[in-house]
């Protein structure tokens, strides 16, 4: 893949996942009909939400962090089991 087609992917994964988001939960709560909520919201409430939307990235960061690290240790075991049964096999012939 090149650099240009992965680019192309993530535009495709972003622009679906941004619209996703705008036009359901999002709709359902900012959506007013002819405005979104935020646009009268104070700026004190829309820096309220910035910092809480921040600390929830930083949440589900950890928590993949967290998933992505026993994936990593399991792929491990099955390798050293995968790569032992080999061995057993390439000695039976």
């Amino acid at each position: 893949m090149t650099s240009e087609e992965l680019a192309a992917e993530v535009k495709k994964a972003v622009s679906a996942a941004v619209q996703e988001r705008i036009l359901g939960v999002g709709k359902d709560q900012y959506d007013l009909g002819d405005k979104q909520a935020f646009e009268g919201m104070s700026l004190d409430r829309l820096f309220e939400m910035a910092e809480e939307e921040a600390l929830d990235l930083i949440a589900y960061s950890t928590m993949l962090i967290i998933r992505v690290r026993r994936l990593r240790e399991a792929f491990k075991t099955l390798s050293r089991v995968t790569e032992g049964a080999a061995k057993e096999v390439s000695n039976i012939g």
